[in-house]
Order: structure tokens, then sequence, then C-alpha cells
């Protein structure tokens, strides 16, 4: 599985991943500290309310997403996945629907 990005106008650059050519790879002292660059740590995902798009030609699939950042920041960015995948999401969203149907049923009763 791979990520690419959506619509780079909407993007919200996390701190450090902002051009790389005025980035300091070597770390710096900040008040008797050294500092270090930090690679952002993403917290969440979530399917956008958006079609997946399928290319008939590969059987990859192209689902749109949100990545949500420790920071707060957040980017839109499609996760396109292979046949393989794509039947193995499929199988889990069915176990999930059925699940969910059963535990709804016997709350019912």
């Amino acid at each position: 599985m791979t990520t690419t990005g959506h619509d780079p106008r909407s993007r919200t650059t996390p701190p450090s991943a902002g051009d790389e050519t005025t980035q300091n790879p070597a770390p710096q002292k900040v008040a008797g500290h050294e500092s270090r660059q930090t690679t952002p740590i993403v917290c969440g995902l979530s399917l956008l309310d958006k079609d997946p798009r399928y290319d008939r030609r590969t059987g990859h699939a192209a689902l749109p997403i949100e990545v949500c950042f420790l920071d707060g920041t957040k980017t839109t960015t499609t996760l396109d996945m292979d046949p393989g995948r794509v039947l193995l999401l499929s199988a889990q969203l069915e176990r999930a629907v059925a699940l969910r149907a059963k535990a709804q049923e016997a709350a019912a009763r």
C-alpha cells in the first residue's frame, strides 16, 4: 500500500516536512540543549466522504483519506491498494458489518 498526494492546495504541511533545502540536517544548540529535527507523528487516518477510484486495467483502488498528525496538522491524500488489499479490505468490512448487525440484534432482545 502506498499513499500519494491528493490535492496539494488543501494540504497543511507538517512543521518538519517543509522544503528540504532549507532544513539543516545537523543538530542545533538551543539554550544549551541539542535540538534534532523530528518526523511528524501520524495519530490517525480517516476516510473522506468521496468515492474511491478504481482502475479496471490494474485492479488498483485509490481511497481518499485524511492524515492527522500529532501536532494538529492535517493533509489529504489517497491510499492506493493493489487487488489483494482491495479483496482483504472488502472481507474485513463485510465481517465488521456482520458483527455490528449481530450486536444490534442481541441488544434488541
